[in-house]
């Protein structure tokens, strides 16, 4: 049996690997404020060995100020990421134990998304979106990407990138091209920035020293990162056999393809300070970029689409004209004045509280939806809570009648 070659280096001592401008050193007993802003998840797939909640729950118990998942060519892990950040209730004691173990006062904790793009002509470059409008836009590149190719797989350009950078914080992975670089300086100005990740390989000295040469000639901003595939670095066994999937290989084959450390892993802030020691400034970066990132994924919500709304009017206004017009139809002038009081009054009541809720979209997208099948022939019936709705019966959704059959919408 073959046995690799590895080697332990020591941490970048070299005065000739830095920029010559005046920086202070950390204190090796000083915790830097830091942001992993390139976590990767097992959401993507076979290339990444630990829950996006593992990620968060470990930054947190590690003091952090915050991480970012930025899985390959999708958000796919960014929500259960966020639960983790935001709700830790929603995971058992023991993992809840870990965001805050010696009773200090918890910090304000980033929660940053993104993701890995792969462009056909271009290293690979992560995208994180900096307001609503950019994780919209960076939403649309991946739809437009996934839309080009077979299931599993994307086809974007360098130039899909280049269009499409409003909004977005642009970290171009290595190996590095100057040429793919001074493009998306142009497109990103000053919205770009490089990782720095030392793991104690030679290919990481290597991109060290590559880095601070595009620093100095280009003058594109670093900052250091883990580039973490696992939360622990007793995962590292697990996400070699996941190498050895992907790849269709065993372990016994997989040789170089395989990490060749458990560097990629979390490391305390006091690990850090010492890795960086003589360019703090790469650990206090990343707080720097993580501060131009105002977006939640609390900002988002269902949208409807309001294209069939009378100009002038609002989804209220219409959705009550269309109700009205549907009593008319359903219930002949001919109905008992007592009954029609009781509709009258079961009316105003669901139509308050679907304004309250703001649901006036949700309706008016079904009607339009019930107003084609109907028109085209074919059969369809509303289900579920709402069914119970006298609006959804005076609309068409439905064909129930809620108050004859003394039906309770409350359960909507």
């Amino acid at each position: 049996m073959q046995h690799r070659k590895t080697f332990s280096l020591p941490a970048f001592h070299s005065s000739s690997s830095f920029s010559p401008q005046s920086r202070t050193p950390f204190s090796t007993s000083e915790r830097p404020d830091f942001i992993e802003l390139l976590a990767r998840s097992n959401f993507s797939f076979l290339q990444g060995a630990s829950h996006p909640e593992e990620l968060v729950l470990r930054a947190k118990q590690l003091k952090y100020r915050g991480i970012a998942i930025c899985d390959v060519n999708g958000l796919y892990g960014v929500v259960r990421g966020y639960q983790a950040a935001e709700k830790p209730s929603a995971f058992d004691a023991d993992q809840l134990a870990l965001s805050n173990t010696d009773g200090s006062p918890k910090e304000p904790f980033h929660y940053l998304c993104g993701s890995e793009l792969t462009p056909y002509n271009a290293s690979n470059i992560t995208l994180i979106p900096m307001n609503k409008d950019g994780y919209v836009r960076l939403c649309r590149l991946l739809t437009t990407a996934k839309r080009r190719a077979p299931k599993g797989h994307i086809v974007i350009g360098l130039k899909d990138i280049l269009e499409n950078n409003e909004d977005l914080i642009a970290i171009p992975l290595p190996p590095w091209k100057e040429s793919d670089l001074i493009k998306l300086q142009e497109a990103f100005q000053d919205r770009i920035y490089l990782p720095v990740c030392k793991d104690f390989t030679w290919e990481s000295v290597r991109l060290y020293q590559q880095a601070m040469k595009i620093e100095r000639d280009l003058g594109i901003q670093l900052f250091a990162t883990q580039r973490p595939l696992f939360h622990v670095p007793e995962r590292k066994p697990l996400h070699d056999v996941l190498t050895c999937i992907l790849h269709k290989t065993t372990l016994a084959k997989a040789d170089i393809i395989l990490s060749l450390n458990r560097e990629r892993h979390l490391k305390t802030p006091e690990q850090l300070a010492q890795l960086y020691r003589e360019r703090p400034d790469l650990l206090a970066k990343t707080n720097e970029i993580a501060a131009r990132v105002s977006f939640s994924l609390t900002e988002l919500r269902y949208r409807y689409p309001q294209e069939n709304i009378p100009f002038g009017k609002t989804a209220t206004e219409y959705l009550r004209e269309l109700v009205e017009a549907g009593l008319a139809w359903r219930y002949p002038v001919w109905t008992p004045p007592e009954f029609m009081a009781r509709v009258r009054k079961q009316v105003e009541s669901e139509i308050q509280l679907i304004s309250e809720m703001e649901y006036e979209d949700y309706f008016l997208t079904l009607w339009d939806l019930c107003q084609f099948a109907r028109s085209k022939g074919i059969l369809h019936q509303g289900r579920g809570s709402a069914a119970n709705s006298v609006v959804c019966f005076a609309l068409g959704l439905t064909s129930i009648d809620p108050i004859r059959f003394n039906l309770l919408f409350e359960r909507f």
